[in-house]
């Protein structure tokens, strides 16, 4: 009986070991994963030994001091925009007055939509269009760059853009126009002619006006109606696509430019307001394409119905300067686990969308942003 009892305990003692084992291992699978309170991450990563991932530990600071803004404003000037930019002016009125009221060092290019058939027969986007009545400053600057410290800032808006030959053919070919606002932003990139519009280090901030999608239709046939023009629908290409003015607009400006596209537009789903721009002279069309590309950019997004524009110009315009709405990091975190602080303190204010860090709400100019996280080995 001691025998067969000693090998009874021996057999309980195992079988508790056992249990505790396996008991801790499935707690540990369970509540690890859990991020603490203040932080994102259950515990700092281990210094890189040389295997394994790589852990990297970074300071950023929000710029003191460049408070440039280099806007470009893209305008549709297709037939069915008359009338909303003969009321142009006076929806801004408020904006452009503002301007020279804060303390952004800014400046202003123009374009539209429709592209310009030059003299060998190419149709040319972002072609910059001249400031009326404004004389530029210094006897070198261009009419196309309006500057801070310019007065009358409504009069030259209103000017220019009772200038603008919004509807008229100016192919000369019978065509009714074929609007493309980012490849007419695109192009401002790529051209020599714009190329005083951007200041190195500026912050870029692209509003645009239109109450049609990209290519009318965003290169969606089924989005075409029945009284559209036969040339409404174009195939989208590649200075069509809102990644591809990002990444542009990145190589040219470096990875961390402060770059905002902004829209006024038909918003998609506002069947009011649709129905509204419908009664024009052609109809509207919901801002689809537009609207992905303010949302990849952390823009705004407006109603071409709104009776004053200045609310949502405001909010463009504030939300760029002197702030840092996102960061990129080195890699896609391991496990989407990163500890930020901002300020010295931990924060949970923010989202991964891939190596892109992006804060719920910009930071003002002079925050520290300290981040850790891993990187698989390369």
């Amino acid at each position: 009986m001691k025998t067969q009892c000693s090998i009874s305990n021996k057999y309980l003692v195992t079988l508790f070991l056992t249990t505790l084992v396996l008991t801790s291992g499935c707690a540990k699978v369970e509540f690890s994963p859990v991020p603490e309170p203040e932080s994102l991450a259950s515990e700092s990563p281990t210094p890189d030994s040389g295997a394994g991932p790589r852990f990297v530990k970074a300071t950023e600071v929000v710029a003191y001091g460049n408070k440039q803004v280099d806007f470009l404003m893209v305008l549709d000037d297709s037939q069915s925009m008359k009338p909303d930019l003969e009321k142009l002016a006076s929806r801004m009125e408020a904006f452009v007055t503002s301007l020279d009221a804060g303390s952004i060092d800014w400046q202003m290019c123009l374009t539209t939509s429709r592209g310009v058939k030059n003299l060998a027969g190419n149709i040319i986007y972002g072609s910059l269009v001249n400031w009326s009545n404004y004389n530029p400053a210094g006897a070198n600057d261009s009419k196309k760059v309006l500057k801070r410290g310019t007065g009358d800032l409504n009069q030259i808006f209103t000017v220019t853009v009772k200038k603008i030959k919004i509807g008229d053919d100016v192919w000369g070919e019978g065509l009714s126009g074929d609007e493309r606002g980012i490849k007419a932003a695109y192009s401002t990139l790529t051209n020599a002619s714009a190329k005083e519009c951007y200041r190195p280090g500026a912050a870029v901030s692209v509003i645009l006006i239109s109450d049609e999608d990209e290519r009318s239709v965003g290169g969606n046939l089924s989005k075409l109606k029945s009284n559209d023009n036969n040339d409404a629908y174009q195939p989208m290409e590649k200075e069509d696509y809102p990644v591809n003015f990002v990444e542009k607009a990145k190589y040219i400006f470096g990875q961390n430019v402060r770059l905002t596209f902004n829209a006024i537009i038909v918003k998609p789903g506002d069947i009011d307001c649709e129905a509204i721009q419908d009664q024009e002279r052609s109809p509207s069309h919901e801002g689809f394409v537009y609207e992905e590309l303010a949302k990849l950019t952390d823009g705004g997004v407006g109603s071409i119905c709104d009776e004053d524009y200045s609310a949502n110009l405001n909010s463009f315009r504030n939300k760029i300067v002197n702030s840092l709405s996102a960061l990129t990091l080195e890699c896609i975190p391991l496990k989407k686990v990163v500890k930020v602080q901002v300020g010295g303190m931990n924060v949970r204010n923010f989202r991964l969308d891939g190596k892109i860090l992006k804060f719920e709400y910009p930071l003002v100019e002079g925050t520290k942003v300290d981040l850790e996280y891993e990187c698989a080995s390369e």
